[in-house]
């Protein structure tokens, strides 16, 4: 995600968040009534692919176009651990008290044409608060044969959350698999998607899309940094060997090529079924190739069926497969990157030098040097190896809702780990609990965390989640 870094104290975030939000709550706040609607309705497959959905009406609105729209999420918490060596995602927690996301958005409608901008602002495990944009991007819809196109910077279309913004998760942070797998749980890309409404009869919705383009690589900010090395020390330590590759290469960081099919069948107005495959193919930071392909499975009873309100059960599972072309040593521009850092921090103690000292090591640069920078580069070639590595990760979680205001959730996640990258196989069991005020404006959502780890062993968190929403349905 492309950020610009700000740094601000705790007292001047404080006093903005309090000027902006009381500002918005003076105008006409948009009832989320309309995304709820959209949620049950038989398209709902669609709002995944942003197709019919994307036509839920908003009362708050530029010109009858432009449809304004503020999310707000911040958690307060503990951790037995350091927070940020658990989060897997730059939206988790990462200290007592986390900025998760502001995020300001604007969605066009303009006939055939639509679009969606939207920025988003976090804090670090070191209180340092940045924003920057997230996604941007104009596409075409009712095209012939029920085709849409999208281009610009977006989250891809694989599985079931990836797409989705932090604002709509049902967790305080990020499934383990996905952060793990799809770039710290954010898979984007600068490139062009292509998405069609498949007539098939005997589903209620069937969208399949195909996107190509360039992955959006992440800046790491102290989070990254921080839980590679934590991570990187502690594996070392406890097995006495350093990780042979660098757990960050697995990412895709060039070329990227994804495709996903959505299905949905209901059996009847209060029973459904939705189903989705997913895959990713393209360049990871070795310089090589990471394959990723997904598949999940979701029932939802509602007691209302298609109405709003009443009781309410959700049981979402997902699979995912990774596969990694790997190659040990440095990444690619890595190794450059340190040279010159050590170079620069030498430059003082070269200048302490006397003369004498300098012919001297000049002389020897002459005698030695050369054969010196070839045993290097042999050694190098020597040392580095290829090799593949696969991994699995999955998640399954149930969601209860008593009415529209109260939900209770219970997620359990997995990875299986790459002992080769520094990679623990990682265990995680989340029980939680959702209030929502009538027009789903206000979220409070408290939440425990039990991580398990060999690496590691037993950590325990628990969070309590704030979240205000602004605006109707966004374009997706």
């Amino acid at each position: 995600m492309n950020k610009i870094f700000i740094k601000m104290t705790s007292s001047s975030v404080a006093s903005v968040l309090v000027a902006f939000f009381t500002g918005l709550t003076m105008t006409s706040a948009v009832s989320q009534e309309t995304e709820v609607k959209e949620e049950i309705a038989p398209e709902v497959a669609a709002a995944w692919a942003g197709l019919a959905a994307d036509k839920g009406e908003s009362n708050m609105s530029i010109g009858g176009v432009l449809f304004p729209s503020l999310h707000a999420f911040a958690a307060y918490g503990h951790s037995s651990a350091e927070q940020s060596s658990l989060a897997v995602n730059d939206h988790d927690p990462q200290r007592d008290w986390t900025i998760q996301g502001i995020e300001p958005s604007l969605s066009l409608r303009a006939g055939m044409l639509q679009g969606f901008v939207n920025g988003t602002g976090i804090t670090d495990a070191d209180g340092d608060f940045s924003f920057g944009l997230e996604e941007g991007f104009l596409k075409l819809i009712d095209l012939p044969l029920g085709l849409e196109l999208r281009g610009g910077q977006y989250l891809n279309r694989f599985g079931f959350q990836n797409s989705i913004h932090n604002h709509g998760w049902f967790n305080v942070d990020q499934n383990l698999v996905n952060g793990r797998f799809l770039n710290e749980g954010e898979l984007m890309t600068q490139g062009g998607e292509l998405s069609w409404n498949v007539p098939l009869q005997s589903m209620q919705a069937s969208i399949l899309s195909a996107s190509f383009g360039r992955a959006e690589v992440h800046e790491h900010g102290h989070h990254g940094e921080e839980h590679g090395e934590e991570h990187g020390e502690e594996h070392g330590e406890e097995h006495g060997e350093e990780a042979e590759f660098e757990a960050e290469g697995a990412n895709f960081s060039d070329d990227l090529f994804t495709i996903a099919w959505l299905n949905q069948y209901d059996i009847d107005d209060m029973n459904r079924f939705q189903g989705v495959l997913s895959a990713a193919w393209g360049d990871n930071g070795y310089g090589r190739n990471t394959e990723v392909y997904g598949a999940g499975l979701e029932y939802l009873w509602r007691e209302n069926g298609y109405a709003a309100g009443g009781k309410t059960l959700r049981w979402r599972n997902e699979i995912m497969y990774r596969n990694v072309d790997a190659i040990s040593g440095h990444l690619p521009g890595e190794e450059e990157h340190h040279d010159d850092h050590d170079d620069h921090d030498d430059h003082d103690d070269h200048d302490d030098h006397d003369d004498h000292d300098d012919h001297d090591d000049h002389d020897d640069h002459d005698d030695h040097g050369d054969h010196g920078d070839h045993g290097d580069e042999h050694h190098d070639e020597d040392e580095a190896h290829r090799d593949s590595f696969g991994e699995v990760g999955l998640y399954s979680s149930v969601t209860y809702g008593f009415n529209d205001q109260l939900e209770a959730g219970l997620r359990a996640g997995w990875v299986s780990g790459i002992s080769e990258a520094g990679l623990d196989e990682r265990f995680r069991l989340s029980p939680s609990l959702t209030w929502y005020n009538e027009s789903r404006t206000v979220q409070a959502r408290v939440q425990y965390n039990w991580d398990h780890s060999d690496d590691f062993g037993n950590e325990h968190s628990i969070w309590f989640q704030l979240g205000l929403n602004f605006g109707g349905a966004e374009v997706r």
